[in-house]
């Protein structure tokens, strides 16, 4: 909106247009020839399409066509609104530091959504240490809070799309009324249990110094709503030392624990940062410092007994009891019921064996993979190899998934 081009206008109109309450007793200018904050002529200070100038004597002449520009705000701070339905918007100041900017978001209770625009893209999907991971879609905002509302429940959120709201604006101390309204989708409802102290972690990656600024966005849809949010300025998210995704939980016990990545700690109450070193069920994981790529579904070792389940890219489960591992190596694609025939030729398949060497010995169980729930029988002989060679140096049968008559090339 915009104030007239000409006609009458008011303080009250002024404030309205600026996000304030109309009855708001504000002084044009102040006393001294500098306006003063809070003053009519300083909150239109980059008004668009030109600032209200700044340089006395002024006039109510001077707000003609004018629209306000709220303030940013920056990073690190916590904002808040309540006691009436609406749909809120602030352009936040990230900087120009890299990394993730963590949002964590409290509905409170009844139930309230969160989204947050940086550099074109809608980031919507939330998690929480109580009910874990909770979908966006599409670019709609993220509503969450208690699911035992009748006049606010799933049902009636998703019937009720979209929602025409009032709009609200940060207009420098809080969130005021700007006299337009938004239409609002509100089928993105992920509602769990009632009403507590359910902080919800939103992970946004900045990987670059520029866009400086996002915009978060928030809606109440239904009365009596009253929520919090706070959002981090950039910081390398913390790291830990794991393998490459795993299908199983005793195959990511025996990989190779080559692999950095990273995690999102969550929040409780009064937005007090957890201080995890290791993630937990329900926080976010990614590959890379800035949160920009979740990593995907499946098994990583976190300890040397236990290990994470990924789903959705956020910690799922933890499963502990890591047993003996196994040892690649490889055979031969073929067998022959002579040695001599599968000697010094080239191996392909890999094969496991749970022996104390690099390749199996009488006695020692080969296994069809790493996870050793399959034994690898065949009749006659295969050459094998450990994994640093490409042919074989010896052969061995495994009628039975156990190498006998073991003899080298």
């Amino acid at each position: 909106m915009a104030l007239p081009s000409s006609g009458t206008i008011s303080a009250s109109m002024i404030n309205t247009e600026s996000a304030t309450v109309s009855t708001t007793n504000a002084p044009l200018s102040g006393t001294s020839s500098t306006p003063q904050n809070g003053s009519l002529v300083k909150r239109y200070d980059t008004a668009t399409p030109t600032p209200v100038n700044q340089v006395a004597p002024h006039a109510y002449s001077e707000f003609y066509g004018k629209s306000f520009t709220p303030p940013n705000v920056p990073c690190g701070g916590t904002l808040s609104a309540g006691s009436g339905t609406g749909y809120f918007e602030a352009t936040v100041t990230s900087g120009s530091p890299t990394g993730a900017v963590v949002v964590y978001f409290y509905p409170v209770g009844v139930p309230d959504g969160v989204a947050y625009e940086f550099n074109g893209t809608t980031y919507n999907d939330l998690t929480s240490n109580t009910y874990g991971y909770a979908a966006g879609t599409g670019n709609n905002l993220n509503i969450v809070g208690d699911a035992g509302l009748s006049s606010c429940n799933a049902s009636t959120l998703v019937s009720q799309s979209p929602k025409t709201l009032p709009t609200s604006v940060w207009n420098g101390s809080s969130f005021g009324l700007n006299g337009g309204s938004t239409s609002v989708v509100t089928t993105n409802v992920n509602l769990n249990g009632t009403s507590g102290t359910i902080y919800y972690t939103l992970v946004i990656p900045k990987p670059s110094s520029t866009p400086t600024t996002g915009t978060l966005k928030v809606v109440g849809p239904c009365s009596g709503t009253g929520w919090n949010v706070k959002v981090l300025c950039p910081a390398t998210l913390p790291s830990f030392t794991t393998n490459g995704v795993n299908s199983t939980f005793q195959g990511s016990c025996c990989a190779a624990q080559d692999r950095t990545y990273y995690f999102a700690r969550n929040a409780t109450t009064s937005f007090t940062v957890d201080t995890n070193t290791l993630p937990q069920v329900g926080n976010f994981v990614f590959s890379d410092s800035n949160g920009a790529g979740v990593l995907p579904n499946g098994y990583y070792r976190i300890t040397s007994n236990t290990a994470i389940y990924v789903q959705n890219g956020v910690v799922s489960s933890i499963s502990t009891g890591c047993t003996g591992c196994l040892t690649e190596f490889y055979a031969t694609s073929t067998t022959n019921k002579f040695a001599i025939n599968v000697c010094g030729i080239s191996v392909t398949l890999p094969l496991w064996h749970d022996g104390s060497g690099l390749i199996p010995l009488n006695g020692d169980s080969v296994y069809t993979s790493s996870a050793g729930t399959t034994l690898a029988t065949w009749v006659g002989y295969r050459g094998f190899r450990d994994v640093s060679g490409s042919n074989s140096i010896g052969a061995a049968k495994s009628l039975s998934g156990v190498i006998s008559n073991t003899t080298l090339c």
